[in-house]
């Protein structure tokens, strides 16, 4: 998954990038996710590569 921020911990903002804690997921900023849902496409496919 791509995703925000857990709900109430929007404070961590950009400091999530420092631990890993997505279990595999992409985490961004409520800020990117929120720009991210209003220019993609619903059913854009989504490649992610290491």
């Amino acid at each position: 998954m791509i995703h925000g921020i857990r709900n109430g911990l929007g404070w961590v903002d950009g400091l999530h990038r420092w631990v890993d804690w997505t279990a595999g997921c992409v985490a961004v900023t409520n800020d990117e996710i929120e720009e991210l849902w209003r220019v993609v496409p619903d059913d854009t496919p989504v490649e992610i590569r290491p």
